[in-house]
């Protein structure tokens, strides 16, 4: 379990996106604190831990109709990707015959991380669905499979999943159109976001907008392969796997890492 993050203060900004949603547009920052009966230090603090920093237009980042704002992407095709290093594979490749997996702490609350020997397979976020749910999640995917828990395993790994500028190693299993829509994703710049024409465009269907939704929300590796940056034309949310708390987490998260 990673000691760099802390799942109990990711509930308290779960709870803040929770009280957001209820509360009047001009809510502070001691507004939110209050609602959640915690004090404004314990607020800043949590904050500041998750992000360095709390600015005076924090709170916006966190409101309901944030993904509105963000700026979209177009027009980067797939064949210019120059992603990490990814190795794909069919549902019958002996490297599944074994995973291994562990239970980690993330900016988003609790996950689980599964690899082969070949790279990470599976990123799952527990927070919203429950940390078993997430598990079964990933054992209905490759029931043929030898689960093993290990923290070995997965160390050489867990400095990276949230560091940008050393990108782990990732085993995609899926079909080739399902591989062609992740690799998509991986094209739209953090702090940006695309729609999910604009995603069925760059995997090279721009009719396929249903089948692409469905592939995006099969997406296993989820964060590193970043299905959260997929919105509605209108720049609303969509459906998120993990669920819609922590998508808007994750977007908040990403946008104001950009800026800063």
């Amino acid at each position: 379990m990673s000691a760099k993050y802390n799942r109990h203060e990711f509930k308290i900004i779960q709870g803040a996106i929770d009280f957001l949603d209820t509360a009047h547009t001009d809510v502070t920052l001691s507004g939110v604190a209050h609602g959640l009966e915690i004090s404004p230090d314990k607020l800043t603090v949590t904050l500041k831990n998750w992000t360095g920093t709390v600015p005076d237009d924090f709170l916006q980042y966190l409101s309901q109709g944030f993904s509105h704002s963000i700026p979209l992407t177009t027009g980067v095709s797939v064949s210019d990707f120059a992603g990490p290093n990814i190795h794909v594979t069919d549902a019958h490749d002996a490297a599944l015959d074994k995973i291994f997996y562990n239970d980690i702490d993330t900016p988003f609350g609790p996950a689980l991380v599964f690899a082969t020997q070949l790279g990470i397979c599976g990123l799952g976020f527990g927070a919203e669905i429950g940390m078993e749910e997430t598990k079964h999640d990933f054992i209905a995917r490759w029931p043929k499979t030898q689960f093993i828990q290990s923290v070995d395993n997965l160390a050489q790994y867990e400095s990276s999943l949230f560091d940008d500028e050393h990108a782990a190693p990732m085993h995609l299993v899926g079909s080739q159109f399902y591989v062609k829509v992740w690799k998509a994703l991986l094209e739209i710049p953090m702090g940006h976001a695309s729609t999910y024409s604009d995603v069925a465009l760059r995997a090279g269907n721009a009719r396929a907008v249903r089948a692409v939704g469905t592939a995006i929300g099969k997406n296993p590796i989820s964060w590193l392969i970043p299905c959260h940056r997929a919105l509605r034309k209108d720049g609303s949310l969509g459906g998120y796997h993990w669920g819609l708390s922590i998508k808007r987490a994750m977007l908040a998260y990403e946008a104001f890492n950009a800026r800063s």
